[in-house]
């Protein structure tokens, strides 16, 4: 049969056009077109430039006037982010021209492969001041600080996340008076709004820092990995945690010299979901900060009483008295260790009545049950690395406590393959780390 003409036109070859429409093709074929990032419209050019960092946001600026006006956009400087590398203080200004009232995070680093960081200026904070009043972030790594120049007052108010993360604090020792107090003291009153502290490698940070660290109120993260001249100065941090640090939720304490003391005081702080730990390695030296206390604080210590006591039940004593007392009493070999001793009191529930021994006579113990108090109740991510003191007793430990908890790494730690076993087929919701490739 034959097939009906359907009626559309044949398509057009080179054979059947005429003589014009033929150089016409070949024009259009051999036509090169030339695209420009300048034939975008302004947003599309705004939604690529976003993606961009702000070192290219400055080069870019350079180009033409339409760039230049584009690269002034306040949606693309919220946050600026400089720490790819060190700028001295001649570049690092032209990038404040950049900053604007909507910038809410800035981050800069100095020059850590010089032996001396280089120093923070203070026009750098007189401008974030001036010109950012709802700045959020201030990150600043591998500065120099010179405390008399610069205080804890110079930094902006609106700070919800501050890090000094491997800056030093320099004393000018004209200003003999507040050398002697810790350089946050006052962040609480100043900076209302901080939820975020991050102290990494900050060695001019000793114990008596805890006391101005527990009273910043809204506090949730808090960073003192590698601080190392925190140690096993248990006065300071048992205070913090019994009136303060009421909202910290991490805690970071790796690689610093505490031990099962000042770990156990954290027990008291119920509101903590995640813990780091881990044991120095054998090169690290402990820092003595030169930064310490004043002499006249002093300490409210509770002494127990008894039957035949006749005086009030406290008594007020130097601070720096009580402490070294303290830190006597620890015995070298586990200063700066921890052990089960510690990491067992952390989230404890209070499913279990204790027994306590009440009377001891002729080898017949009278006992008496006492509820146990629950400690982090909401513990979610502990991490307890390189101490040969945690062994399986700790894994027996969270078989029945810690209800909320989901990871646990206790690499280098003592543990067997039998407990982790165990504790496996008892909590399989939990993920473990350990030394050991497979379980």
């Amino acid at each position: 049969m034959k097939r009906a003409n359907s009626g559309s036109p044949e398509p057009c070859s080179a054979d059947t056009l005429p003589p014009e429409a033929k150089r016409s093709k070949i024009l259009y074929h051999d036509e090169v077109y030339v695209y420009s990032l300048l034939d975008l419209s302004d947003d599309v050019l705004l939604h690529i430039f976003k993606y961009l960092s702000s070192f290219d946001l400055m080069s870019l600026h350079l180009c033409c006037t339409r760039l230049h006006n584009l690269c002034y956009d306040r949606t693309l400087w919220r946050t600026v982010d400089l720490r790819a590398r060190h700028l001295p203080l001649e570049e690092l200004n032209e990038y404040m021209k950049f900053i604007q009232p909507v910038t809410k995070t800035v981050a800069i680093r100095g020059n850590k492969r010089k032996s001396e960081f280089p120093e923070l200026d203070e026009s750098f904070l007189n401008t974030l001041n001036l010109k950012c009043e709802n700045l959020q972030e201030l990150i600043l790594e591998d500065y120099s600080i010179l405390r008399g120049n610069i205080q804890i007052k110079n930094f902006p108010r609106s700070l919800q996340k501050l890090s000094f993360k491997g800056c030093q604090i320099i004393k000018d020792g004209l200003n003999g008076e507040n050398n002697n107090k810790s350089y946050l003291w006052g962040i609480d009153r100043h900076m209302p709004n901080l939820t975020c502290l991050i102290l990494t490698n900050c060695h001019w940070l000793n114990s008596h820092s805890f006391m101005a660290i527990s009273k910043i109120s809204k506090l949730k993260e808090v960073r003192l990995n590698s601080c190392h001249g925190l140690s096993e100065e248990v006065a300071y941090a048992s205070l913090a945690c019994r009136y303060g640090l009421k909202s910290l939720e991490i805690l970071d304490l790796r690689d610093t010299f505490v031990g099962d003391s000042v770990v156990s005081s954290f027990n008291q702080t119920s509101t903590l979901t995640e813990i780091y730990l881990e044991r120095p390695s054998s090169e690290t030296v402990q820092h003595r900060p030169d930064e310490r206390p004043p002499q006249q604080e002093v300490l409210l210590v509770q002494l127990q009483r008894g039957p035949e006591a006749i005086h009030q039940n406290h008594q007020v004593v130097n601070g720096d008295a009580f402490n070294r007392l303290i830190f006597n009493m620890i015995d070298d070999t586990v200063r700066g260790n921890i052990s089960d001793r510690s990491v067992c009191a952390l989230g404890l529930v209070n499913h279990e009545i204790n027994q306590e021994i009440i009377q001891n006579r002729n080898e017949v113990q009278v006992v008496q049950g006492r509820p146990r108090t629950s400690t982090n109740p909401n513990l979610k991510k502990l991490v307890v690395r390189n101490y040969a003191g945690v062994t399986n007793q700790t894994l027996i430990n969270f078989v029945v406590n810690g209800p909320k908890l989901e990871y646990l790494d206790v690499t280098g730690t003592s543990v067997t393959k039998e407990g982790l076993q165990f504790f496996k087929t008892n909590r399989p919701n939990v993920t473990i780390i350990s030394s050991f490739d497979e379980i």
